[in-house]
């Protein structure tokens, strides 16, 4: 294959910050009797490092880079994105220096990121994923960590395909290395089964991008809502009102996997226009949810939902309702909220923790009930659907969306969704920034409930800090994005093995909600044999 020169000309610190990538001495440069001479000098004699390794583990700032490796090797389908990293850390500091990449004729879309460190306490973790145009700069003895993102079609040719990166000061070379990437042969879907439900929240955009103009805020949420679906993920709430015929070409997308629908409270008129038209087209009516109460906890809350639930099934009684909830209270003498719940919602929503039944149950309802999974199991045996989701507590052991939890946590999530028969997910925010003046400095999102929460409910980066007109991605939502497509390719191997066999692979991974490997090579290493597996039967 003829191969094809890609210059990459990348602007980063260690921080994430940009510079002008200059070699003007400082005045502490001065006071420690360095001059531009000397600092040339140095910086030719200085060590380099790198590291390739896979798309989740995070890399702390000032961290030593664990090993050097310089060759990766990285296996996908077709119609998925797959990514890698490649950390460099230099005993000295480095400016105005190129990556040049070079990859075969027909190989996946290659598209680079810059990693954005952010404050965890008294660390610092990579989690935006920032454009490159520029220089790359490299300060001593901090990393600087590149996402190199590999996306195929369902066009995309199965077989090997070779990718070299140089890092380069003007003519020197001064690190190179190679990624390998096998696409299998076998497509994932485009229709995805694991469904997902994400708030995104105009009045953040508008806050953070300095904007009140309602058609300039409904332009940018456009945008952002077009990125998450790049990720894989829906957020809540359609750019058009469901009525408006340019809500169609959304309603049909098969990347939006599901859509909220306005309860029009007073207006039972529109609630019943709108239903009409959804239930014109299979494919919108089955991706429409209510969401009218959020996370009952009282009677005085259920009885509120038992009412909002009667007028919605009446008028439309074909749409979903769901009702994100964390405990179990008695109602009364004889029945439990799930037992009052059951018939008025009909798209379960509990908290993922919920499925270890002893944190949800107390003494008299485990000798009264079904365990948990079992009674989600009869709610599906009877027609009705089943997501999870996760929010600001608990955190470990159980596995969770925030930024100083391992990347591997993220991406099995999605394993033990699919492990107890979970149908979605969904999670209350994708740029909830009301509890920080900066995201990119400060992802403590929810200091009302703990200052030592990161990352809750934001899972993207304003862009405009960086010149992008809309949203910028993080590495969570990457691990997410990873994570859905997991789900798809167990399903996949269900079909083809059974579920047994799945089974047995998941529980090599997760056994059980608090118990799994943090050993992200055990991870790859058997997500590679689903692979290999599904690619073996599909070719039979």
């Amino acid at each position: 294959m003829t191969a094809v020169i890609i210059l990459a000309v990348l602007l980063v610190t260690g921080c994430g910050e940009e510079t002008d990538g200059d070699d003007t001495v400082t005045d502490t440069d001065v006071e420690n009797g360095e001059t531009n001479q000397n600092l040339e000098k140095d910086e030719k004699m200085s060590n380099i490092k790198g590291w390739l390794y896979n798309g989740f583990d995070k890399l702390s700032e000032s961290g030593g880079i664990p090993s050097e490796n310089d060759v990766y090797n990285l296996y996908m389908a077709k119609n998925e994105v797959e990514g890698c990293q490649l950390a460099f850390c230099a005993d000295k500091r480095y400016g105005s220096v190129t990556l040049e990449t070079a990859a075969e004729e027909g190989a996946p879309e290659l598209t680079i990121y810059k990693e954005s460190f952010v404050s965890v306490g008294n660390d610092y973790l990579p989690d935006a994923l920032a454009p490159f145009s520029g220089k790359l700069t490299l300060i001593a003895d901090r990393n600087a960590v590149l996402y190199l993102n590999f996306k195929t079609d369902n066009k995309t040719s199965a077989g090997d395909y070779s990718y070299s990166f140089t890092l380069k000061d003007k003519d020197e070379e001064l690190y190179s290395c190679t990624v390998n990437v096998r696409v299998m042969d076998f497509a994932l879907p485009d229709t995805l089964s694991c469904a997902t439900a994400v708030g995104l929240y105009k009045e953040s955009i508008a806050a953070k991008h300095g904007i009140s103009d309602p058609d300039e805020i409904d332009r940018l949420y456009k945008n952002y809502y077009a990125l998450m679906l790049d990720y894989k993920v829906t957020a809540y709430d359609l750019p058009y009102d469901i009525l408006d015929e340019r809500a169609d070409e959304y309603m049909s997308d098969p990347r939006v996997t599901s859509f909220r629908v306005p309860t029009c409270d007073g207006d039972d008129a529109r609630l019943e226009a709108i239903y009409n038209k959804l239930k014109s087209n299979p494919v919108w009516l089955h991706k429409a949810y209510f969401y009218p109460l959020d996370e009952p906890t009282s009677r005085e809350m259920l009885d509120t939902l038992a009412s909002l639930c009667e007028r919605l099934n009446k008028i439309a009684p074909e749409v979903k309702v769901c009702t994100p909830f964390f405990c179990n209270i008695d109602y009364d003498n004889d029945t439990d909220q799930i037992g009052l719940m059951t018939g008025k919602t009909t798209l379960w929503c509990p908290k993922s923790y919920m499925y270890m039944t002893s944190n949800v149950y107390s003494a008299a309802q485990l000798e009264k009930y079904p365990s948990f999974g079992e009674r989600m199991a009869e709610r599906k045996a009877a027609g009705d659907k089943v997501w999870w989701y996760v929010c600001w507590e608990p955190g470990d052991p159980y596995n969770n969306l925030f930024v100083d939890q391992l990347g591997v946590q993220h991406r099995i999530l999605f394993w033990q969704q699919y492990a107890h028969d979970v149908d979605g997910f969904l999670y209350w925010g994708a740029n909830y920034w009301n509890g920080t003046n900066d995201p990119w400095s400060d992802m403590a999102t929810v200091k009302q409930l703990s200052p030592d929460v990161y990352g809750d409910g934001s899972l993207l980066y304003n862009g405009n800090i960086v010149g992008v007109d809309g949203g910028c991605p993080s590495l969570r939502l990457a691990a997410i994005r990873d994570g859905v497509e997991d789900f798809e390719l167990l399903t996949m191997a269900s079909k083809l093995y059974g579920g047994d066999w799945v089974a047995e692979k998941i529980a090599e991974i997760t056994p059980s909600l608090t118990k799994y490997t943090t050993d992200s090579a055990r991870f790859d290493e058997v997500r590679r044999s689903i692979y290999e597996a599904v690619e073996a039967a599909v070719k039979k």
